[in-house]
Parts: structure tokens; C-alpha cells; sequence
């Protein structure tokens, strides 16, 4: 399965959303997107960008998880392309210039974006 930087960035604004002591589940989601939601958030778990809870059960459906939070990392990764504008640019700049959509390329141009945005 592919990497789907929307499908990323809908499970952090999700995640921001939650209320202190609420979790994340598969139910919050379509269920017709639910192996891709899951294969994500195992995704983010993994780098670091989300605490969850994961629990795989026997056979072939999609994981179970539990998303507690954001990361300090999450948090500045989603900071950097919350808003929608930023987030449209950035795909669209690294998709003109050729570049790979990888967490650090997408972070920078997003910065990059938002300062200039700023004026700085």
C-alpha cells in the first residue's frame, strides 16, 4: 500500500480534535477507507508522530487502534500543514518541481511556504 500524505494529514486533524482522555478509533472514519486509515495510523506510530494503541486481530480486517495523541513532532508537523492553502501549495510545488513527498521534503516546503506567507 501507498503512502497517502491527505489521508495523513486528515488522521492528524482528527487527532488534534480529540478532547484530553478521548481516543481516535477505526468507527471515526468511512468505513469503506478503513485498511487505508489503519495502515496509516500504524504508519504514524511507527515515525513517532502519534502515541496509539494498536491491536491486530486474527484474519484479514483492518487494525483495531486507539489514537491517543499527538507527538511534540506530530504537533509541529501538522502546525506546518494544517492549513488547507499551505497544505494545496506544498502538494502542488513538490508535485511541479518533481520532488518526492517525503515527511521532511513536505515539512520544509510547507515552512517554507508559511514564512513566506508571513513575510519572513
Amino acid at each position: 500500500m501507498k503512502r497517502d500524505w491527505d489521508v495523513i494529514r486528515e488522521i492528524l486533524i482528527a487527532t488534534e480534535s480529540l478532547e484530553p482522555n478521548q481516543s481516535l478509533t477505526l468507527s471515526a472514519f468511512d468505513a469503506d477507507k478503513a485498511f487505508n486509515i489503519s495502515y496509516h495510523v500504524e504508519l504514524l506510530d511507527e515515525a513517532g508522530i502519534i502515541y496509539a494503541s494498536l491491536s491486530q486481530e486474527l484474519g484479514r480486517g483492518p487494525t483495531q487502534f486507539h489514537v491517543h495523541r499527538l507527538t511534540w513532532d506530530g504537533h509541529e508537523f501538522l502546525d506546518s500543514i494544517k492549513s488547507k492553502s499551505t497544505w494545496d501549495k506544498t502538494k502542488s510545488l513538490i508535485s511541479e518541481k518533481g520532488g518526492a513527498m517525503s515527511f521532511d521534503v513536505i515539512k520544509g516546503v510547507a515552512v517554507h511556504i508559511g514564512k513566506s506567507a508571513l513575510g519572513l
